[in-house]
């Protein structure tokens, strides 16, 4: 799967571009706030139905816009073309459709695109909270599961639900059983995919470490904690419900899961270097992409690296330049204010690419460097 054209209207600095891409890499250089990110933004939205940066729509729209439009084409060698497009008019309801179909659910377009996103704020996958951890795991396993994804859009549906009634000073007791038995029901699924995706990722994501490090001293590794290992969440619950009366909200269930990220016996958060931090969650990132190739049916996803380079040591960039132009990446679109990090990637790619400046929102193609 890789992206053929986009056109984009004032969706955040951009007024409008249209632009057609290499199936293998693009490249877009420019100053920081020049709207590098935000193109690449675009590309995301057309698989996730939403921003990487902002929860709200609105703040996806340019400060003079009324509107903002994006239309991607895209091409899979096993079904033939793709069109996708996304619009929303301020104050109002954003329509998303794909080959002409809108969607009743936006839940139902997430998957069709695979995609994975890697920019410096991934670095919160070793040093943020456990969401940004539950987060990356959503994110790959509703790619390829829609059931997990039905899941976790009702878990957490009734989570808030119950969270409302623990927050009164008096609840019914009945409607309090009904949400914790269709969350208990949910949780279950979702611990399971969970479980099974953690124990099939490792190993794609150890041999990625250790080539990354080029080494096989450093044991690094991911254990997936999580309440259900406990037991059964609904007696939990009951057993519970007084203390998180008290405190007004859910303390136990799959919306507090947790991955422990260590390298030998010890917690990377805690113990190790910089450079094995960024070294642990590129790999992380990396290993999803390769991870929802091999899920996929003949589907590579779409790789974006967004303004990595400047925050790593010239050995690691190597490595990433040699893993991305290999054979086992699809398109990739790659960010950075240095051009010469690109020239390093270009000059090893064997691959088609094309390269484009960016400034102020504006985007023009460089068609040769003589």
């Amino acid at each position: 799967m890789y992206l053929k054209h986009l056109t984009a209207i004032n969706y955040k600095n951009i007024s409008q571009v249209e632009l057609d891409f290499s199936p293998n890499v693009n490249c877009f250089v420019g100053a920081n706030g020049m709207g590098k990110t935000n193109l690449l933004d675009a590309v995301y939205y057309l698989s996730f139905c939403k921003s990487s940066l902002n929860q709200s729509d609105t703040f996806n729209l340019k400060h003079d816009g009324d509107f903002f439009m994006l239309q991607g084409d895209y091409e899979d060698n096993m079904k033939g073309g793709l069109n996708v497009c996304c619009g929303l008019k301020r104050g109002q309801r954003k329509h998303i459709k794909c080959n002409g179909k809108e969607y009743k659910r936006f839940s139902e377009h997430l998957g069709k695109i695979p995609l994975v996103l890697l920019s410096p704020s991934d670095s919160l996958l070793v040093s943020g909270g456990s969401e940004e951890r539950r987060r990356f795991m959503d994110i790959v396993i509703s790619q390829y599961d829609k059931k997990y994804l039905n899941c976790i859009i009702r878990y957490e549906k009734a989570l808030k639900q119950r969270n409302s009634l623990l927050k009164l000073e008096e609840f019914n007791s009945d409607v309090l059983e009904v949400l914790e038995q269709m969350m208990a029901t949910d949780a279950q699924v979702i611990y399971l995919a969970r479980q099974s995706f953690i124990m099939e990722f490792i190993p794609v994501f150890r041999s990625l470490y250790c080539n990354l490090c080029n080494t096989n001293v450093e044991v690094a590794d991911i254990n997936y904690i999580s309440h259900c290992m406990r037991g059964d969440l609904l007696a939990i619950w009951r057993n519970e419900r007084s203390r998180e009366h008290i405190v007004g909200h859910t303390l136990y269930g799959i919306h507090k899961d947790d991955l422990l990220l260590t390298l030998g016996d010890y917690p990377v958060k805690r113990e190790a270097s910089q450079g094995q931090s960024k070294t642990f969650f590129i790999a992380m990132k990396l290993a999803q992409f390769l991870f929802l190739k091999q899920k996929g049916t003949n589907r590579t996803p779409i790789l974006l690296l967004d303004d990595i380079f400047d925050k790593l040591d010239a050995g690691r960039v190597g490595k990433i330049v040699n893993y991305v132009s290999g054979d086992d990446f699809g398109q990739i679109f790659i960010t950075d204010t240095n051009k010469d990090h690109l020239d390093r990637i270009l000059a090893n790619s064997k691959h088609e690419y094309k390269l484009f400046y960016v400034e102020n929102g504006i985007v023009v193609e460089k068609h040769d460097e003589t």
